[in-house]
């Protein structure tokens, strides 16, 4: 037929046929891409998933470790030097630890054994005990050694209160972590988790030959870089593969998982394919259809990362909940064990003592709800709270937070005492605050706490003399997970903590720098006998 015996409809017809044939055209070789990509993604996705998972369920342990050599190392009797009684608890907290091996105490300025529950690879017969630096005030956490007395090992160190030279050494196995990646990982997939040296601590084949052993060249390499992401490697099996991996920022452990190069890189190559094929026939159309669909496509990876954070927050939310609880468990074992203690024994020294661990004890497990209400967004119950009571109550570990060369100026005004607060979220806002002002002035300087008539309500000032907020951090300063501090020295929760105890107050937190240096945080409350307005109220309900 000649195009001349075509009549102009249908001329017309075949033209706009034609026209909308190009865009379908486009749109099947996008939902073809989009089929491979989203493939890719997918598998991407789910690897980059299960490492970031898998290193934040060993930095959980690894904290939690942490934090029961830290509540051991400030017990009564390592601190006042009764190492018979010390050497018997920390045998009960092994004993109730899984993976504890051994707990030892060794003086790092000549490197003898103080006392030792449990075999630990420094307990080797015949070799003079050789001095040692003190590990850093949140605790060091070693790679993984194979070789000597009670090992593959990974040992924990942790300073005691009041005297830094004495430290405590935990052997842990590094079986638990092997248990721990085993549970998560896919039936027959290739994972790893290695140790800051580049050794590896768990592995899902050949576990026990390769403990403790060194990784292969691409596993360092990725480690070292830090971060997370992907890289090709060959592990030592032979298997050529594409790796999704994740650096821990805490301890410097990390997690891999090998993916199938040929899962990745074949819908990669049909994808690309289709995508040239489409653009050389639909030309420019093509192109337009192809700009849209990547503009559209990055707005959907960009929402699903954001999904992904908060998942992710949420995770570490359950995971904090889940390690609190556990050491609350412990410290209920503590506590049963000085009411025995109390019920058995005559001696008045002992009994005061006994009484001062429980003391102890009992704010420790206050500390412990305080955090499992954070993590469970449980506001807690507001009442009357006359905060020249409670700053009295808790003046003692303040002073011993911010230690000897902060000095602490307290001033409560009589017409600004009692509040409508949660006692407890309170008290551990102050802390908190205490804290971070101590190590912004770098435990030199000056921090005050005042009160003051603000309105229809009361103003809880906390100042110190550091620093100051640049405007950075002031964005920020709320925000759960954020920090300043190094890795391994800050969870980036307590200005959180702080500013959810005040809203669950129905008031408001405001930070300043001051104009004679430093920072001061501003908790307004309401006072004591006053009601909560409707629309605070319903905010605070609703946050």
């Amino acid at each position: 037929m000649h195009v001349e015996a075509l009549s102009p409809l249908q001329r017309g017809l075949i033209i706009a046929g034609g026209a909308l044939l190009l865009p379908v055209v486009v749109v099947l070789a996008l939902l073809f891409r989009n089929q491979f990509s989203d493939r890719e993604a997918a598998i991407e996705q789910a690897s980059l998933q299960r490492v970031e998972l898998l290193v934040e369920l060993v930095d959980a342990r690894l904290r939690g470790d942490l934090q029961v050599m830290r509540v051991l190392a400030s017990s009564a009797p390592l601190v006042s030097g009764d190492f018979k009684a010390a050497r018997e608890r920390a045998a009960v907290v092994r004993d109730a630890t899984p993976g504890w091996t051994s707990v030892a105490l060794r003086d790092s300025a000549t490197g003898r054994v103080l006392f030792e529950a449990g075999r630990a690879p420094e307990s080797k017969p015949g070799k003079e005990p050789q001095p040692f630096p003190p590990p850093p005030p949140g605790g060091s956490v070693s790679g993984v050694e194979r070789i000597g007395a009670g090992c593959p090992c990974v040992r924990l160190e942790m300073s005691v209160l009041l005297n830094p030279k004495h430290v405590l050494t935990v052997t842990l196995d590094p079986s638990v972590f092997q248990d721990m990646m085993m549970r998560k990982m896919p039936q027959g997939s290739v994972a790893a988790i290695v140790d800051q040296d580049g050794n590896f601590v768990a592995r899902s084949l050949d576990y026990s030959n390769r403990v403790g052993t060194p990784a292969t060249v691409y596993v360092r390499e990725a480690a070292a870089k830090g971060g997370g992401g992907f890289y090709e490697g060959r592990t030592f099996e032979g298997f050529v593969n594409v790796t999704a991996y994740a650096v821990s920022q805490i301890s410097g452990w990390s997690a891999h998982v090998a993916i199938d190069r040929d899962l990745v890189a074949g819908p990669r190559a049909r994808a690309s394919a289709i995508m040239l094929g489409s653009a050389i026939f639909a030309l420019g159309l093509a192109g337009l259809m192809v700009s849209y669909a990547f503009a559209d496509l990055a707005q959907r990876r960009r929402e699903e990362a954001q999904l992904f954070e908060l998942q992710k927050v949420e995770a570490i939310g359950r995971f904090t909940g889940s390690v609190v609880h556990d050491f609350k468990n412990l410290l209920a074992v503590m506590q049963a064990g000085m009411n025995q203690i109390m019920r058995e024994t005559g001696e008045p020294k002992t009994r005061e003592r006994v009484e001062m661990v429980r003391a102890a004890i009992g704010r420790g497990i206050r500390l412990t709800n305080q955090l499992l209400s954070f993590s469970r967004a449980d506001g807690g119950e507001v009442g009357d709270v006359d905060l020249g009571d409670l700053i009295a109550g808790v003046e003692d570990l303040i002073r011993k937070t911010v230690g000897r060369g902060v000095v602490l100026d307290i001033r409560i005004a009589p017409e600004a005492r009692k509040v409508r607060a949660n006692a407890d979220q309170i008290e551990l806002a102050l802390l908190n605050l205490a804290g971070n002002s101590r190590d912004a002035m770098g435990g030199q300087g000056r921090l005050a706490i005042t009160t003051e008539p603000d309105g229809e309500m009361i103003a809880l000032r906390v100042g110190d003399t550091g620093s100051g907020l640049s405007p950075e951090v002031q964005e920020q300063l709320f925000r759960p997970f954020f920090t300043t501090k190094d890795p391994g020295k800050g969870t980036g929760l307590g200005l959180a903590q702080v500013e959810g105890a005040v809203r669950n107050a129905g008031g408001t937190i405001d930070a300043r720098n001051l104009s004679e240096g430093g920072a001061e945080f501003i908790l307004r409350l309401h006072r004591a006998g006053s009601a909560v307005p409707v629309a605070v109220a319903s905010q605070v309900a609703e946050a």
